[in-house]
């Protein structure tokens, strides 16, 4: 299969890391892949220090004619079969294409959208086939009419083996204890996520403060970093953080090995289509505190595979961290759980073939439609 990703933003966060994982799959299981991206971007950086085929594209004007031009003829030099746009811009780009190739569209966030004719024209005849990273997206956009639900269908997310097979925990666990400068017996909540408003952590923090107050201190690693739009929430956060017993590392590659290394993750996001940070803490066999928004009680259940709380919600937050704290018997039967539902469902190898699938059902419909015709034939 010859396939084109797209991306058309130059920062980095969780839809980029996603699409370079698959990329990088998709390569070692023999597929024709490419990323086109602007080449002044991050994931244009990253994938090619990756070794990953990446091309530069720009699509801040999809309409403009250069633009079309530009993907067309990517696309019939390359005889690709399938153009996957993980954006708006890009999908724009993307439907001009419809006559060479088949197009997915792929949504990876769970903001509402108001259903114009403009936009309900674009998502219903602008791509062959829909993927949403959570079933509640997926829902909401059959039920305003964007999408049509015989051509949808959710994909959530996954962890790599990294997570599943953690060579020697206990010295993962004390050389990164060593390195961060916390005590081997202090029990450690890990917080993974681009720093911005709407990940939450100013209420994490609010929260901890609440535990103080209680004779509760656990010690706080905040993994991620802050574009340049969110430099003054990330300096809020940290004279919130000031004095207490909070770390910031910073964006890091090794995340599994930095769960590895904590008693427990928190998610305290205010938004959220499906966290893979949680089905990644879910393989690393650690409980889970979530905020009951989008997607996540699609996987994370209360009581059952971790815990729940409304968003923005230090008080009931805070509760939920003293649960961890205080109830250890209880945690590690919920992370044992979180983990076999891992183990069923979300493995990395399992999502990428039901992708493929997706990719194979969205060719066949592209031959299929009277319009517009598909005239690029494909040995």
């Amino acid at each position: 299969m010859r396939i084109l990703h797209t991306i058309p933003g130059r920062n980095w966060g969780g839809m980029e890391h996603r699409v370079l994982e698959q990329l990088r799959w998709l390569v070692g299981h023999g597929q024709a892949v490419w990323l086109g991206t602007p080449g002044d971007g991050e994931s244009y950086r990253r994938a090619a220090a990756a070794g990953l085929p990446v091309v530069a594209m720009d699509f801040d004007r999809p309409w403009r004619v250069s633009t079309v031009r530009m993907l067309r003829k990517f696309v019939r030099d390359n005889q690709v079969e399938v153009i996957d746009a993980h954006v708006t811009r890009d999908a724009k780009t993307a439907l001009t294409c419809l006559d060479l190739c088949a197009v997915v569209r792929s949504r990876h966030v769970n903001q509402p959208l108001k259903p114009s004719i403009i936009r309900r024209l674009q998502w219903r005849l602008g791509a062959d086939h829909i993927i949403t990273v959570a079933e509640c997206t997926r829902r909401d956009l059959v039920h305003i009419g964007l999408i049509d639900e015989r051509r949808s269908t959710s994909i959530g997310g996954w962890a790599d083996e990294r997570f599943f097979e953690l060579p020697d925990p206990v010295a993962t666990r004390a050389r990164l204890r060593a390195e961060l400068g916390l005590p081997d017996d202090a029990f450690v909540l890990v917080c993974v996520g681009m720093i911005r408003p709407d990940k939450g952590q100013d209420h994490l923090l609010d929260a901890l403060a609440l535990l103080a107050e209680r004779g509760h201190q656990p010690h706080l690693v905040v993994v991620g970093s802050a574009t340049s739009e969110c430099a003054d929430y990330e300096a809020r956060l940290r004279r919130m953080a000031a004095g207490r017993r909070v770390l910031f590392t910073g964006y890091r590659d090794d995340v599994s090995e930095l769960m590895q290394m904590g008693d427990a993750v928190v998610i305290p996001s205010l938004t959220e289509a499906q966290p893979r940070v949680a089905v990644q803490a879910f393989a690393t066999g650690k409980p889970v505190v979530a905020s009951c928004v989008g997607g996540v009680p699609e996987i994370v259940i209360d009581g059952e595979t971790g815990w729940l709380v409304p968003p923005a919600d230090p008080e009931r937050l805070a509760a939920a961290l003293e649960r961890l704290l205080t109830d250890p018997a209880t945690c590690a039967r919920v992370a044992a759980g979180a983990r076999r539902m891992a183990e069923k469902a979300m493995r990395f190898d399992h999502r990428m073939e039901e992708t493929l699938a997706i990719y194979r059902t969205a060719m066949d419909r592209a031959k299929a439609r009277a319009f517009p015709p598909y005239l690029k034939r494909h040995p």
